[in-house]
């Protein structure tokens, strides 16, 4: 994975890093809070050799910094602290309490520092004081060379400490920062493993890669219920999306717009009859006269989207049984054509392979500036495989985060098994706060706000006058 992959996977899983970072810093919030509170007391001795002629006083420091190094090791001992308890009172032993007390000498001095840690400052800083204390009786005893010989080394008590005022434990701002970083960390990493193991559609990026596939558009969640409304509302971000997608249509097919569009899916329920719907009424409002065709015989839907009347439709005219212009319907608020499904035909598949069918797409082409065919999804059955054979371009819908690659990959097989000219793939379910585009934010509401002239319903087709020649 490049740098570019990376950032995608962590604009994509977000959310995910976040609740990670969340819990690192909770859990660390947790830690601080049950950790008892830990005071560390101080308390410094100054040792020094016991001859005062100065002659011998640089041999005698450095006598003594070697001296230091051993006291270091025998501050905590057992016959230093036995002496602290019994002065104190203290209810423990010499060996839990050798673990609260350490020794350090700094370096190139003849100083020792003596650290006691405990849960109460005041006791904190007793232990201290009275380790210090019997630690200069200590080397006392054991620097004489004889019982009335003054001892060669002598330590001394330097300063009176006062009792810490602030624990050293636990520190709330660094447990925090360590815990959101920690977190931070691991959901990085489970974000990027998780993307490595996902086999869900996520991207326009991870189509190009992995299925060479280019993304025509972007389009926000179906909004299923401003379509059956059969209002035309729609967000600023969603007539930007729609309007590049139309662009880019115009373009993608051999240098010219292609007649009939198919828009079909791996899948049920991938935004497939919304898509059709709104690139349909996207082209009827730059004053193209289109025509929009039920192509799923086997569970239509795009007559109850649009509130039409589900009566006569593709397969009476096919079968003969209506004349093409009586089928057709009108819905305003494209303005655009509909052919409605009609009666459920017994073989699907071979009502679509027939060349009656074939005709009538040919007829449809030759009277409008574009048909758009919503058909069945491609796996299922074979329905959209036949109409994908004869549609001029054919565009895959996919839905983020539901659809998996080798699905998708299926479908794509499936197309180039009839030769079908794909023109590129259409993005569905994406959130609308990722429908952003680059120009200013007035832009497009300064482009909306021209006035769009009305266009009149485009005349029914009369390509095909007698109903006879779809009988069979």
């Amino acid at each position: 994975m490049d740098l570019r992959e990376y950032i995608d996977v962590l604009r994509q899983r977000w959310r995910f890093v976040m609740v990670c970072a969340l819990l690192g810093l909770a859990v660390a919030v947790a830690v601080t809070v049950l950790t008892p509170r830990t005071y560390t007391a101080k308390a410094q001795l100054f040792i020094a050799t016991s001859d005062k002629d100065s002659t011998n006083a640089y041999a005698g420091g450095l006598f003594t910094q070697q001296r230091v190094k051993s006291y270091t090791k025998i501050a905590n001992s057992q016959a230093v602290l036995d002496d602290v308890i019994s002065r104190l009172d203290l209810n423990t032993t010499p060996e839990q309490l050798s673990k609260k007390i350490s020794a350090q000498a700094p370096l190139d001095t003849t100083l020792v520092d003596i650290r006691v840690q405990d849960r109460s400052a005041t006791r904190a800083q007793a232990i201290a004081d009275e380790t210090a204390v019997e630690f200069t009786k200590y080397i006392d005893s054991i620097e004489k060379s004889s019982a009335n010989a003054p001892p060669l080394v002598k330590a001394s008590v330097v300063g009176d400490p006062e009792p810490p005022s602030t624990p050293t434990s636990p520190r709330p701002a660094l447990n925090a920062a360590i815990g959101l970083l920690s977190g931070v960390v691991v959901g990085t990493a489970g974000a990027v493993l998780r993307h490595s193991l996902d086999t869900t559609v996520r991207s326009a990026g991870d189509i190009r890669r992995r299925l060479g596939l280019t993304t025509l558009g972007t389009l926000p969640k179906p909004n299923r219920r401003r379509v059956r409304a059969g209002t035309p509302a729609r967000t600023t971000r969603h007539d930007e999306a729609l309007s590049q997608l139309r662009t880019r249509l115009r373009f993608s097919g051999k240098g010219r717009m292609p007649s009939s569009l198919l828009v079909t899916s791996s899948l049920p329920g991938e935004g497939r009859t919304e898509t059709a719907i709104d690139l349909a009424t996207s082209f009827a409002r730059t004053g193209q006269r289109v025509v929009l065709v039920e192509g799923d015989l086997r569970r239509p839907r795009l007559a109850e989207a649009l509130g039409l009347r589900e009566t006569a439709g593709l397969t009476d005219v096919v079968t003969g049984k209506v004349r093409l212009e009586d089928a057709l319907q009108t819905w305003e608020a494209g303005p655009i054509r509909v052919l409605a499904s009609g009666g459920p035909p017994p073989d699907p598949s071979a009502l679509l392979s027939s060349r009656y069918m074939t005709q009538l797409l040919r007829t449809l082409e030759a009277d409008a500036d574009l048909v758009v065919v919503d058909s069945p999804p491609l796996l299922p059955f074979a329905d959209a495989e036949i109409l994908a054979a004869e549609a001029e371009g054919v565009l895959l819908v996919i839905r983020i985060g539901r659809i998996r690659y080798d699905l998708v990959r299926r479908a794509l097989d499936s197309l180039a098994t009839v030769r079908a000219h794909v023109l590129g793939a259409v993005l569905t379910g994406t959130p609308p706060e990722r429908l952003t585009g680059r120009h200013p934010r007035g832009a497009a509401a300064q482009r909306s706000s021209v006035p769009t002239p009305e266009h009149q319903p485009p005349p029914v087709p009369t390509g095909i006058h007698d109903p006879a020649g779809y009988r069979r």
